[in-house]
């Protein structure tokens, strides 16, 4: 395998600056995204209703907007109900609920036969609407809508053109509920989040409304989401429970009970959870919805308590709910995640595989993270990757699985303040070692890899205050592999000069312009050489250090042409031309420039990914002969894995490329 490099070629950046004009480039440069729907202004609950699901009820701060399914996915067809904002909507195949501006006041409406909402009668509950949910109360049996409230569980049952309203259960400030068949006598059941008592309230159904208490179930803190569904494929309800500590199965056992509370994914800020079958096989999956690092994760069930780590897909600021459903009527199940800001959602399809297409994520579990490297640490061919985490003052491997999906090691500790990383084979035994920045510490921690996916304990090498950037070089020599690290506090750059064991003996610093934060390593004067570009976001001014072959020259100063930031370039639709990508932290995205013949580059094709995006790497994540893009974030605590979908080029652009 090819070592993914992140060396920028800069033979324009000093001719002309990196802005040229933009060529007319054919170059067709795709990453797999994810679709957006506008649902209306600040929508927060929404739910599939009809006889076949194919419409989607969302309720927001405008009332409840109507969206019917057609071959081209979810369109509104100009339906809009209450003209007051509308709360926690809930739907089945013939009757749909919601909540009005009084808090207690629940609207019930019948469907027609295409799924639109009739007259909504109003039906006043003892006190404030915490939750609804329309199901039927016994197998075949008519649908009811069932309400928690602050006093306690409501049914309300159709009565001619009336609704009859009978209490199921009196409790206090319960945060959830889920109904369903627990004990498999064809009636449904309820389990009710106790936040305040960290446990859960089982309620017996009788089938005609009437509720039954069945005990308690000790789960984790604070449960405030819950739901009945046959998590493990064995047949049997398990219960699925969100609280302060993440998402937790309770397995259904053979005599009725339920085992202790086994935590699958921990995060204090999950928004939703549903089960859903996504493979066609038979075991299901289990979608969560991270509302802080943005993300929809997947897990995949393997039979009894085993589940996958999961796939974790990019899905806009602040999701807050989850919906499955054929949302473009071709027989996959796709997924539809509610943003709490931006008034949209976000349209994940499925494939049938038990993948979606959308922006893939390596989501690691030990905290906000700065840079990230790819490199094959395994051996296995391949790309895996590494990833700085200040906050946990560490770094995270994840060994990759070849298709875009990869598996969290252990963190290794570092120092205070792991800001920046690269890779290089140090000690020159063929296997790729790491280089990591501690800002703090003012120094650079070397670890060595065993080619199994280990390194040994991290070693320090002092260099400049503040160092915040560092790249991978032949300076000594077109053989030696030396480092070059940017101290951002000290104004000046530290050259690490490589004795070939994996040690740095000799430490050269080189004054330049105040407050630098990036550099480039590439030959920008085309005498075969490697040179050294160091800069910041203070000024426009660059200093170059031109290599000899055996040292690199004093800086000398120049100007980038604009305030072009870039972070690597790579040739992403393999016409033989490079493309580079930049990296706008402020507008939360990245853009990837096409290269043409004349060494200009075409319009931008602009990634809005969101949530800050801090370092970007490239490398064939999926093992299909195409350059990927893996971008960390630091406020999402995501690493966003980019697919590449570019085809590949027409004859009369690879025979250009080849004899370019």
């Amino acid at each position: 395998m090819t070592r993914s490099t992140l060396i920028l070629a800069l033979a324009c950046l000093c001719s002309g600056g990196l802005w040229a004009a933009a060529a007319p480039v054919s170059a067709r440069i795709v990453f797999q995204t994810r679709s957006e729907i506008d649902l209306g202004a600040l929508p927060n609950a929404a739910a599939f209703a009809g006889p076949d699901a194919s419409v989607l009820l969302v309720s927001g701060s405008d009332g409840i907007s109507v969206f019917r399914r057609g071959s081209g996915g979810l369109t509104r067809d100009g339906e809009r109900r209450s003209g007051e904002a509308a709360r926690q909507v809930a739907a089945g195949r013939a009757l749909a609920a919601y909540r009005g501006r009084a808090a207690a006041d629940v609207l019930v409406a019948r469907l027609d036969a295409r799924g639109g909402l009739g007259a909504a009668a109003t039906v006043t509950l003892p006190a404030a609407t915490r939750a609804l949910r329309v199901a039927p109360l016994r197998a075949g049996g008519p649908e009811a809508v069932l309400a928690l409230h602050d006093a306690g569980l409501a049914v309300l049952t159709p009565d001619g053109d009336a609704w009859q309203m009978r209490e199921g259960a009196a409790l206090r400030f319960a945060a959830d509920f889920a109904i369903g068949d627990l004990d498999g006598d064809g009636r449904n059941d309820v389990a009710i989040a106790d936040e305040g008592g960290n446990a859960l309230r089982l309620l017996r159904g009788a089938g005609d409304g009437a509720f039954a208490d069945a005990g308690t179930v000790a789960t984790i803190r604070a449960p405030r989401r819950v739901l009945i569904a046959d998590a493990s494929g064995d047949g049997r309800s398990d219960l699925l429970v969100i609280g302060a500590e993440g998402l937790a199965l309770h397995l259904g056992t053979p005599d009725g009970r339920y085992a202790p509370a086994r935590l699958l994914w921990a995060s204090p800020h999950l928004a939703d959870a549903t089960v859903a079958n996504l493979g066609g096989d038979a075991l299901p999956e289990i979608l969560i919805a991270d509302r802080a690092r943005g993300t929809a994760t997947v897990l995949h069930a393997r039979g009894g308590e085993q589940f996958a780590s999961g796939d974790s897909y990019l899905a806009g600021a602040a999701p807050s709910a989850l919906l499955t459903g054929d949302v473009d009527a071709d027989g996959r199940l796709d997924t539809l995640v509610l943003g709490q800001l931006g008034g949209g959602a976000t349209l994940l399809r499925g494939g049938g595989d038990g993948r979606l297409d959308g922006i893939l994520c390596a989501v690691g579990q030990f905290g906000a993270l700065t840079a990230l490297v790819a490199d094959d640490f395994n051996g296995d061919d391949h790309l895996d990757l590494a990833a700085a985490s200040e906050d946990g003052g560490s770094i995270g491997i994840f060994l990759g699985n070849g298709d875009g999906r990869f598996t969290a090691q252990p963190p290794i500790a570092i120092g205070r303040q792991p800001r920046a990383l690269t890779v290089g084979d140090f000690d020159q035994n063929e296997h790729p070692d790491l280089a990591v920045v501690d800002f703090a510490g003012d120094a650079v921690a070397i670890l060595l890899g065993d080619g199994r996916g280990g390194f040994t304990a991290p070693r320090a090498v002092g260099v400049g205050g503040g160092p915040t950037a560092i790249g991978v070089g032949s300076f000594a020599s077109p053989t030696s592999t030396d480092l070059a690290v940017v101290n951002s506090l000290s104004g000046s750059v530290s050259i690490l000069y490589g004795d070939g064991q994996g040690r740095f003996p000799t430490v050269t610093s080189f004054p330049v312009a105040a407050r630098p934060s990036f550099l480039i390593v590439g030959d920008t004067n085309a005498d075969g050489n490697q040179d050294l570009v160091v800069g910041g976001a203070l000024t426009q001014a660059v200093a170059i250090l031109l290599g000899t072959g055996h040292d690199l020259a004093a800086p000398t100063t120049n100007q980038l042409d604009g305030a072009a930031r870039p972070s690597l370039a790579e040739d992403f639709d393999r016409d033989g031309n490079m493309d580079l990508i930049n990296r706008d932290g402020a507008g939360g995205a990245i853009e990837v420039l096409p290269g043409a013949d004349n060494g200009a580059f075409g319009t931008p094709q602009r990634l809005i990914l969101g949530r800050d995006p801090q370092a970007v790497a490239t490398g064939d994540f999926d093992h299909d002969g195409r350059a990927d893009i893996a971008v960390a974030h630091r406020t999402s605590q995501t690493i966003v894995i980019l697919l590449n979908q570019s085809p590949r080029p027409t004859p009369k652009r690879r025979a250009e490329a080849r004899a370019t």
